[in-house]
This record gives structure tokens, sequence and C-alpha cells, in this order.
């Protein structure tokens, strides 16, 4: 019996549990739980124990057993956990990369761990460059700790039959990796909402447990069902010491349409101004008769106040607003959404700048929508927008850009060509001193002849570092997409 008693009263660690024994004793920190549902296991509660290590382990409570553990198990407490069954973790999106999960007993222990670590190492951190070049093991969901940079519209994306929300963010990591990152549901409303209210300052997000997504040999990233976890600036070493280590460019958050970039459209600011488009001066833009994507060096001579500098969007939808002669309880006045097909107040300014861009051989107008012009002027237009300014007058932080030699990638199409229309899409720009200097260099003949790897994968002050085609039908897409929201039920 003595000899019992003591055997109680050793910990082992979460590395140590082998199937063989089901009396073992840890204590553990509980970091993620949630409650899930599949046709096979009926309701259950889902559990990620982390010992004072920092080694982690998943558990489950059956159904039958919710009502007895359900109020004892809370998200972040510290816990004594004894007499459980070790079995094997096998599937696809294991929250851990451990060999075995823990299942409960009616008979297992619960108790308060008093001395556990209110700080325990972190283990699971994936690298953004072993994400991209695949080195990870894809069965096994991971955490990511980087800076937002850009992010899309919420859009509603039916899936399987049912609607959903849906977010593209990029991250960056420490060394100015980029990744692109898809998230679903309440996940894509938490980080949207948070970065329209924060543009102005640094957003460092740190997401645990995302599955790691291949396309064609393309990796991305993408929430989970209910086992994501995502925190937004938490106030951590963790985040102090990732700040310190982030390049000092203080690059800006944008938020560009989605439609204009995806996981399967992702490419190098460098790869698009070096290899991928043909360069052309502006003289020779205006005079193309083809349709297609160019590249240019220009300097902004002015912008075109009689247009605007910003426009009214829908919040949700990065649509323009109409207006309308009705305001709301509070008198405050009701736009009009085509998309919402509604009247409401959640609107928010956005950039819409056509400037007049000049070099040697000639002069033309360019129009920057919302994500590029950002991008030039490091502000939101929600930042710098007053109803009581002057419409003629353009803020300090836009006419800034007089002046300023810029790279623009735009496009020529069929009304271009056929006179319709005075001005050409920029589809990137970028006023990055090292790209600029490279290209004002280059004789015209060698630009495309840069296709040295460095060019094509380098993620210097671009959405990606991983080259892709610039084929990519939506239909294969769109499927691509719902692929990655398939991390639901088989997490458990």
């Amino acid at each position: 019996m003595a000899m019992l008693a003591k055997s109680k009263n050793i910990v082992s660690l979460v590395r140590e549990l082998k199937p063989r024994k089901d009396t073992s004793r840890i204590e553990v920190r509980i970091i993620r739980l949630w409650k899930n549902y599949n046709k096979e296991s009926g309701n259950t509660i889902e559990m990620v124990f982390a010992d004072r290590e920092g080694t982690r382990i998943h558990a489950s409570v059956g159904e039958q057993l919710i009502k007895k553990y359900g109020e004892r198990l809370h998200e972040e407490d510290a816990i004594v956990v004894q007499l459980f069954k070790v079995f094997d973790a096998i599937g696809e999106y294991r929250t851990t990369p451990h060999l075995y999960k823990i299942g409960f007993y009616p008979t297992t222990f619960v108790g308060k761990a008093l001395d556990f670590p209110s700080e325990i190492p972190e283990k699971n951190f994936a690298d953004f460059t072993d994400i991209l070049e695949g080195k990870i093991d894809s069965s096994c969901l991971v955490d990511i700790i980087g800076q937002i940079v850009n992010f899309g519209s919420l859009e509603n994306k039916s899936i399987k039959g049912k609607d959903n929300m849906r977010l593209l963010i990029e991250l960056r990591d420490h060394s100015n990796v980029k990744i692109m990152c898809t998230l679903w549901g309440g996940y894509a409303k938490q980080v949207y909402d948070y970065s329209m209210s924060n543009m102005s300052i640094m957003i460092i997000c740190i997401i645990r447990f995302c599955s790691i997504k291949e396309w064609k040999g393309v990796y991305s990233i993408s929430s989970g069902f209910n086992s994501t976890q995502i925190l937004l600036n938490p106030t951590c070493s963790l985040v102090d010491e990732f700040k310190l280590c982030l390049p000092d460019d203080s690059l800006a958050i944008t938020n560009k349409d989605s439609s204009q970039w995806s996981v399967a459209s992702a490419t190098s600011v460098r790869a698009r101004f070096f290899v991928l488009n043909e360069r052309l001066t502006i003289r020779d833009i205006v005079d193309s008769t083809l349709v297609g994507t160019f590249v240019t060096l220009g300097t902004i001579e002015n912008i075109d106040t009689e247009r605007g500098w910003q426009y009214l969007s829908c919040k949700y939808h990065n649509k323009k607003v109409m207006p309308t002669t009705n305001v709301d309880d509070d008198n405050r006045p009701l736009f009009y959404c085509n998309t919402c097909d509604k009247e409401h107040i959640d609107v928010i300014p956005r950039f819409k700048l056509i400037v007049h861009v000049k070099d040697d051989t000639g002069e033309a107008n360019f129009l920057l929508f919302d994500g590029n012009a950002q991008v030039l002027v490091r502000r939101s237009a929600a930042e710098l927008y007053d109803e009581n300014l002057d419409e003629d007058l353009l803020p300090e932080a836009v006419s800034d850009l007089f002046g300023k030699r810029i790279l623009f990638e735009v496009s020529v199409d069929a009304d271009n060509i056929k006179g319709k229309s005075s001005h050409y899409v920029v589809r990137i720009a970028t006023a990055d001193r090292e790209l600029i200097e490279k290209f004002a260099a280059l004789p015209v003949k060698q630009v495309l002849m840069l296709q040295s790897s460095d060019d094509i994968s380098s993620g210097s002050g671009g959405l990606s570092g991983t080259p892709l085609s610039k084929r990519k039908s939506q239909d294969e897409q769109q499927s691509s997409l719902e692929d990655q929201h398939s991390v639901n039920n088989r997490v458990a």
C-alpha cells in the first residue's frame, strides 16, 4: 500500500506518457479547450494540455462524461490529471505532434495544480520559410507569430451550401518573409474588425493551431474549425521580443480588395518588376495597342482633386456606397450598399487617387485604389478623412507624394487602347529606394533577362516570397479555398 501511495504522487512529464500505463499523474495547463461534435463520437470536449516543459498532448472527454467534467475544465487553468487512457493519435490535422492522446475515464481525477509556472516554454512556433518550402508535417497544426501587413475585405463564401465569412491576410516574420493566411467564420470577423480599428499601429498576430495548406506546390496557412486561437497584440514577452527583431522600416498595414490578391496569386514585387512584366516608358504605355500588364518608373507631378482623393465604402464589402436622404435614430446619415442591399451607417473612407505621372518620354494618369495608395501614403484614408476639410485640398500625407519617383505596375485594357479611358489602373506601386535605383540603372531590354532565383523568390517589399504561375483559373482557386476550410471535425 505504501508503494502505491508513493507512486500516486509521482508527476510524469507529457513526453513520458505511454499507452501501457493508465495510472500516470500529470500537471498541465489547458492551453486550448473547445466543444466538438461529429456523428461518430457525438458531443465531446476537446483540449490541448501543455506541461512545464511546454510539451503538448491532446485530450478528450466523451459525451457520457461531459456532465461530470464539463464544469471543472476551463481554458488557461493549471490542473492535475490522474488515471486516464493513453492511446494512439491518428488522423489529419492533429493538434500536436505527440504520438499519443489522452482520454478521460469515469474515474479520472482532476484537481488544481498549485505550483504550476505562470509561463511555459514556447516550442511549437513554425518558421515561415520552413512552411513555404514544405518542410513541416502538414498533418499537425502549428503556431505562428507575425505582423499583419495586409488584409482584404470580409467576404461571404458558400462552402458546401453554407455561407461563411472569409478573410485573406498577409503576415511577415522577423526576416521579412511573408505568408498568406485564410481565416474563416468568427476568426475572419475578429481579425477584420480589429485591423480596421487599429490601422495606425503595428498589429502582431499569434495564431495557435492553424493548418498548413498546399496547392500546386504553394504553401499557406489557414484557420481551423474550433481549435484555432488568435491573439492580436497580446501583452507578453514573446511579442515584445518579436517586435525588436522586425525590420526597422515602419511598414504600414494596408487593406486591399481581396479580388486583387489570393493565396494563388501572390508573387514577389521584385519578380513582378524585374522578371514577369515588360518594362515600358510612359510614352510606350500611352501608345500601346496591346492589352497587358507593364511596369514603368515615373514621378508624381500632381493629383486630381476635382475627382476627389477618397470615397465612402461599405465597411464589410469595400464597395462604394450611395448617399441617401435618410438618417438613423441618432440623426446620423444612412448610406445604401448595393451588395448588402440595405441602408446603414457602417461606412469608411478609402483612397481613390488619380495621379499625374511623368518620365522623360511622356505623361499619363494612373489610378491608385485604396491598397496601393496606402502603401505610398503610409496612412489609411480613414485616418486622414475630415468631413469639414475643403474638398479641393489634399491631406498633407497625400500631397507629400508630389515629386516622388515611384515604380508602377499598370494595366493597359481595351478601353485605354480605344481612348474610352484616360487613366491606367495601378496593380502595384512601390517607393522602395533599392528597387527604384536598380530599375533605373538597367537598360529597358535587360530588365526581363534578370531571371535569377533570387529575383523570383525574394520576399523583400513584396506580397510573398514564393513564385507562382500567373495563369490560375477562378474555379481552381475556389476549389483550393474550399479545401482550406476542411479543417473541422477531423481535428478531434
